[in-house]
């Protein structure tokens, strides 16, 4: 439960264990599987583990709380059905599962934790401090209330946490990476090679005749299913949209600047910045003091060095007034010039002495810049509600029987047809088909219609309709050798030549081994240029592909190799020599190799552990009591 608070609470045990219950999910399933289900079970059980239970209310909330967790993620709504179709439902009973065996576990150790020491954890908590950084309740309640739990039930649940948290703290304490696997690592990553390369392009492969009729069917009846004309449908459109309706040319100059007055300081002007640090000083006289020294001619600057105050000066970047959280500095900082020092002000949090290094002055766009566009909304605004009169009119059309062309014709517009669509929106000469108002949104719902249905409108993004009729479907069907032929012409010479390509890449390869041959030598009647890598990391290279660093480090240094860059082009290269730097343990990069390879460590140490508990406990779980939690009868 309360996976969000637990996350908040983790060092770098809880880590390890926040990765035991939702980073293993699948894993776990594979080690532990599952039991039996319960036969005539009570409905207030979700599973059993030794003997330990997780009821149907722990697990109805752990999953309303993940399901709700998922929503603000996705910043949408998500249905239980959606949900089970991803595992969510798994996944929380996976936890609660996880869970309940190492409860058994620590049952089973006679482990235990007072409600003192609760509290004392409780109250250190950095997940409920307020803004002075200690223990807030209101804080501690709030949390409590967004997850639906009561304090009691809480510091129930924070015992079996802790204890739980003793026991993998027993099995990976001070399990550490061996210095010998970061350096292995170390030297992986932090390779580097020089290498010198040459871009053979399709040309490199020499002349390649044309296809005679033989080959082209042969390679036809070889690759039939490449050839396919798609499902085509023919379509009635009908749209209405403010857009569509618009016009501009109607707006006045007028109605124009009036928007733009109104809208120019929030919508197309930059408000003032200005570069600020501040000093907070322990009382208003040591600041009156420093500000006397900068009034007597002392530079800020220099009136910090001879106070000794460089740790005292915070820099709050260059911000916007609103962006500085004192309102009283922000309006002292805003009224000075640059490389000006305030007086002291009553700050929040004690005596201030503001100093602003550089004024950034405010800007407008002007309004020729911008009167096009504001033209063009103002006009799409006022034809809103034509478009909605429209609507409703069209709507009486097709309820008195009329067909979408009559109903269009009805109301003074016109229809339109659109001969053949597939569904990736291009017609008949594979090229897209211009015009199609809300597009991938239309040719779905066309594609799941048929003909003679009466199709459900399509609303657009600005308050428009777009209405639509299936007139014919022509069905996806294979191509003749004859229809297919350009396109199997192009593809076989494609193909040709990449194969040509490929042999006369490791012929050259060889040459260039043997000591017969150069890159330059190479290059030379090609008209081209060897160009020199030096960077090349298994990561990545400067304007490398990475299919060819890939291939550059599997050669060894001195030998050349090739790696194709598309469909008619292949890198040569020559590897020149690799350089490592000895490891350094006390580099970062090195301690966050190292952490990354014992937290890999403690998760394989902890999932080993989880599946001789399983084999000792099994687990067993009343499906329908499942079901019901999660809502899975849909």
């Amino acid at each position: 439960m309360l996976g969000g608070i637990r996350a908040a609470q983790s060092t770098w045990i809880g880590k390890a264990l926040t990765t035991l219950v939702f980073g293993v999910i699948l894993v776990a399933f594979v080690i532990w599987g599952i039991g039996d289900p319960f036969r005539g079970g009570s409905a207030n059980t979700v599973a059993q583990v030794g003997d330990v239970t997780v009821s149907t209310q722990a697990y109805r909330q752990a999953y309303q709380v993940e399901l709700q967790d998922l929503q603000r993620r996705a910043r949408r709504a998500i249905t239980n059905e959606e949900a089970h179709r991803i595992g969510l439902d798994a996944q929380v009973l996976s936890r609660l599962v996880s869970d309940a065996a190492l409860e058994d576990r620590a049952g089973t150790l006679n482990l235990a934790i007072s409600d003192k020491d609760v509290a004392r954890k409780i109250l250190a908590d950095p997940s409920f401090a307020g803004p002075g950084g200690t223990f807030d309740r209101g804080r501690f309640n709030s949390v409590l209330n967004e997850n639906g739990m009561t304090e009691a039930a809480f510091v129930r649940d924070q015992k079996q946490v802790y204890l739980r948290r003793e026991i993998i703290e027993a099995l990976i304490g001070g399990l550490d990476a061996p210095v010998a696997a970061v350096d292995a690592v170390h030297r992986y990553q932090d390779e580097t090679r020089s290498v010198d390369t040459l871009a053979l392009p399709a040309a490199a492969a020499g002349p390649i005749p044309a296809p005679d009729d033989a080959a082209l069917s042969s390679y036809y009846d070889a690759h039939k299913g490449a050839f396919e004309a798609p499902q085509y449908r023919k379509l009635v459109v009908l749209a209405v949209t403010p857009a569509g309706l618009a016009k501009p040319g109607d707006v006045s100059d007028a109605d124009v600047r009036g928007v733009y007055d109104t809208v120019k300081a929030e919508r197309f002007g930059t408000a003032e910045t200005r570069h600020v640090s501040q000093v907070v000083f322990p009382s208003e006289e040591a600041a009156a003091a420093f500000v006397k020294r900068v009034r007597d001619g002392q530079s800020f600057a220099d009136a910090v060095k001879a106070d000794a105050l460089g740790d005292k000066v915070v820099d709050l970047g260059t911000v916007a007034k609103d962006a500085i959280f004192d309102r009283a500095v922000a309006d002292a900082a805003f009224g000075l010039p640059a490389d000006g020092t305030s007086d002291p002000v009553k700050g929040a949090f004690g005596s201030v002495v503001a100093h602003v290094d550089a004024v950034t002055p405010a800007t407008v766009q002007p309004f020729d810049a911008v009167a096009p566009m504001l033209r063009t909304e103002l006009a799409t605004s006022r034809a809103t509600a034509a478009a909605k009169v429209l609507r409703d009119r069209i709507e009486d059309a097709r309820a008195s029987g009329k067909s979408l062309s009559d109903a269009a014709t009805a109301v003074g517009l016109a229809a339109r047809t659109v001969d053949a669509v597939d569904i990736a929106g291009n017609g008949r000469d594979g090229k897209p088909v211009e015009g199609l108002v809300d597009g991938p949104d239309l040719l779905k719902a066309a594609f799941a219609s048929d003909i003679g249905v009466d199709n459900d409108t399509i609303a657009t993004r600005d308050g428009g309709t777009v209405w639509f009729e299936v007139a014919a479907i022509e069905p996806a069907r294979q191509l003749t050798l004859a229809e297919a032929k350009p396109k199997v012409e192009a593809v076989w010479q494609e193909e040709e030549t990449a194969r040509r390509l490929d042999a006369k890449a490791a012929d050259l390869v060889k040459a260039v081994d043997a000591g017969s041959q150069t890159l330059d030598a190479i290059a030379a009647p090609l008209g081209l240029s060897v160009v020199h890598v030096g960077d090349a990391k298994r990561a990545g290279a400067t304007g490398l592909p990475s299919g060819v660093v890939a291939r550059i480090f599997d050669v060894p240094v001195g030998s050349a190799g090739s790696a194709p860059t598309g469909p008619e082009a292949r890198t040569l290269f020559k590897v020149l020599d690799s350089v490592t730097p000895p490891l350094d343990p006390d580099a970062p990069e090195a301690k966050q190799t190292a952490q990354r390879y014992a937290a890999s460590l403690q998760d394989g140490v902890i999932n080993d552990y989880l599946g001789v508990l399983r084999a000792k406990l099994g687990a067993k779980v009343n499906q329908g009591a499942l079901q019901a939690a999660s809502g899975a009868g849909y």
